[in-house]
């Protein structure tokens, strides 16, 4: 459990770092799809850390498939938001 502490800490520091040549509205979403697939990733270990994981999911990924679409729609014309857009599993709700 503190490796996974330590990972999302890793990504909550520089997903603002890797995001910031991306407008705002792309990089909130990966930020928020970021911790999505983060927490789509982990293993309960018992059942509370299976509840907490469960709200995390709730909070992070509802409505990504719909605002990944919209985003990709939107920003079609880019390459690069294209291809940072393109690393989104377009169905995880």
């Amino acid at each position: 459990m503190q490796s996974a502490t330590i990972v999302l800490a890793v990504l909550l520091t520089l997903g603002p770092a890797l995001a910031a040549d991306l407008p705002r509205e792309v990089a909130a979403f990966v930020a928020r799809r970021d911790r999505c697939d983060h927490f789509r990733g982990e293993d309960p270990a018992d059942p509370v850390r299976s509840a907490q994981i469960a709200r995390a999911l709730e909070v992070n990924c509802r409505g990504t498939d719909a605002e990944l679409a919209r985003l990709k729609r939107r920003h079609g014309g880019d390459p690069a938001i294209r291809a940072r857009l393109g690393r989104y599993d377009p169905q995880v709700e």
